[in-house]
């Protein structure tokens, strides 16, 4: 029997991104057959602040690991938590039973260090898997500089870090050439792991079929809809202001459904702006998540302008298995991009360009065969190439090679 431990902040039954991703996919291989121990955190919530330290789901051993605290709050509580979450791991990995294999998240993105450090003791090998990549986010939005110290060191330590994985797994191509020309990486080391949809579609939900339609009061607009994280990577103000360009159009409604530390700013952008084009809402269960992304004709995902090769937004994913058009502001040369082309799924714009974005949103409104047969691409894309049945197949077999 293959054993694997795996180590990932985020699990079930948390409803982040990283945990909808993974948790289904790592159940997949517990379910083929796998003995699987995952390390992770606590969820951060009220509803979740009982959770035991340990417990089986699904066939799955689960440690938690770290503190009980609002993640999210400040950067000094995501600090804290990943602080002690990694140290806690670090003891647990100590002691582990070996033959497991041993595959790492960047959640949080010091994982590669320490399992790096782990492996050297234990002389045992690691596997690791790339969600975002930094610091090169944070230098392609401004919060570092290129030439700081900072940079200098962390890059030297990414690059020790890196070179002692068995296996680098990444979502996105343009993840390639960063790692191998930034810190040498041979390219026979990485391997390409597209991304999957946390939704498991068997068809495509019609908008007068989700329930939220008429909830929401959606009946007879046209809908752009931003489901998701509303983090760092994201440019919500462009997204906010093509809601304000777009004002006077009263066929047009915009759903913006999530939270993160942009979903504030944007809020208050809007009410600055006065827009009354803009429903907000929370995240919704994910049980109710196949009609929340069906309850528009086109849905929105975002990267900012120089961030191609560092984020992969998986947003994106869950769109294609909703069979809607995909209207992605993200640099031209990145993951999402090449998808949108190649399944001829959607629309691309230029990151921090608000006029293109308005045109293309009015082109698909105007077009609804055309935005119709865009959809439908996208969910023949999922089915084709993006499911979890695919990942789980996937993930057996380059484990076992």
């Amino acid at each position: 029997m293959k054993q694997l431990t795996f180590i990932c902040q985020p699990f079930f039954p948390d409803q982040s991104s990283s945990s909808q991703l993974f948790s289904p996919l790592v159940s997949a291989l517990s379910n083929s057959g796998w003995e699987i121990q995952v390390l992770c955190g606590f969820p951060g919530t009220k509803e979740h602040s009982r959770l035991p330290r340990c417990e089986v789901w699904q066939g799955i051993r689960i440690r938690r690991c770290g503190l009980r605290i609002p993640v999210k709050q400040s950067y000094l509580h995501r600090a804290m938590s990943y602080l002690v979450f990694l140290l806690e791991v670090s003891v647990r990995l100590l002691f582990v039973r070996q033959p497991a294999i041993w595959l790492g998240v960047t959640n949080p993105p010091f994982t590669a260090h320490l399992l790096a450090v782990i492996s050297l003791i234990r002389r045992h090998r690691f596997n690791y898997f790339f969600l975002d990549i930094y610091p090169e986010g944070l230098i392609g939005r401004g919060l570092l500089r290129e030439s700081s110290l900072i940079v200098f060191l962390w890059t030297r330590i990414n690059g020790w870090a890196y070179r002692r994985a068995v296996q680098i797994f990444v979502l996105g191509r343009d993840m390639i050439p960063l790692l191998t020309k930034r810190y040498g990486l041979p390219e026979e080391k990485i391997t390409y792991f597209p991304h999957w949809s946390a939704v498991d579609c068997d068809a495509a939900i019609p908008f007068d079929q989700s329930k939220f339609v008429q909830e929401w009061e959606l009946q007879g607009k046209f809908v752009v809809q931003y489901s998701g994280n509303m983090g760092i990577w994201n440019d919500m103000e462009s997204l906010v202001t093509v809601a304000h360009t777009l004002r006077s159009d009263t066929e047009i409604r915009f759903v913006f459904i999530g939270g993160g530390i942009g979903y504030e700013g944007a809020r208050v952008l809007a009410k600055n702006l006065e827009l009354e084009n803009i429903l907000w809402k929370n995240f919704v269960p994910f049980e109710d998540l196949k009609h929340s992304l069906a309850a528009c004709h086109v849905s929105l995902v975002s990267l900012s302008a120089g961030l191609e090769g560092v984020a992969v937004p998986c947003k994106l994913y869950g769109i294609l298995a909703s069979g809607r058009a995909v209207v992605a502001q993200v640099p031209a040369n990145s993951e999402v991009a090449m998808c949108v082309q190649e399944n001829k799924c959607g629309v691309v714009t230029p990151p921090g360009n608000v006029d293109y974005l308005k045109n293309r949103l009015l082109y698909l409104k105007g077009n609804t065969k055309i935005t119709k047969r865009m959809g439908d691409n996208a969910f023949t894309a999922y089915q084709e190439h993006y499911t979890l049945y695919t990942a789980s197949a996937r993930m057996k077999d380059l484990l076992r090679s």
